[in-house]
């Protein structure tokens, strides 16, 4: 019995340290994108997946003919588990899967405080969306990236909750040693 155990082990260890050596995504890497400004880590977790943590800066204004004028600039962090689903067929077409070049499903976490961390425009509530995404996001050789995504989530504030829209668009540079 001891002996098998031994096999299972092994052979599970073998399966596991193989996927890592043959990951079509990213071990890490750094983007900082526009056009609202923002930083994302994405972590390659197995040959297809991705775990991400973006830090965006959201903008508000509120201005009138005889009023005065305020802003604020409120966090949002995101969160996301990427499968990249196109991977091996973008290889077989010899196309680009450096910086994570491809087209994904995920599951999106969002939120947004209500205080801004600039300014004196205060939100009414505080936003957490949460929801599949689909998205497309291409980078090429020099760094620059762009990054488009949507779908339909579960938004909630301190007063209501429903269906929300999850649309993000994003350009960029992609930081560190690529593929």
């Amino acid at each position: 019995m001891k002996t098998i155990n031994i096999v299972v082990v092994f052979f599970v260890f073998t399966i596991f340290a193989n996927a890592q050596h043959q990951k079509n995504v990213e071990n890490h890497q750094i983007q900082l994108g526009l056009p609202m400004p923002a930083i994302l880590y994405e972590k390659g977790l197995g040959r297809n997946t991705t775990a991400t943590v973006e830090f965006v800066s959201g903008f508000g204004l509120r201005g009138c003919t005889g009023c005065e004028t305020e802003f604020g600039i409120y966090p949002i962090l995101r969160g996301q588990f990427r499968y990249y689903y196109n991977m091996d067929r973008r290889l077989d077409k010899g196309k680009n899967i450096s910086g994570n070049s491809g087209n994904y499903i995920a599951v999106l976490m969002a939120y947004q405080d209500q205080n801004p961390f600039i300014g004196d425009l205060t939100l009414s509530e505080s936003i957490l969306a949460v929801g599949p995404v689909y998205g497309i996001q291409r980078t090429y050789k020099r760094g620059f990236f762009y990054r488009l995504e949507g779908g339909l989530g579960y938004s909630e504030t301190q007063n209501e909750n429903g269906l929300a829209l999850l649309l993000a668009a994003r350009v960029g540079w992609a930081f560190g040693k690529r593929r």
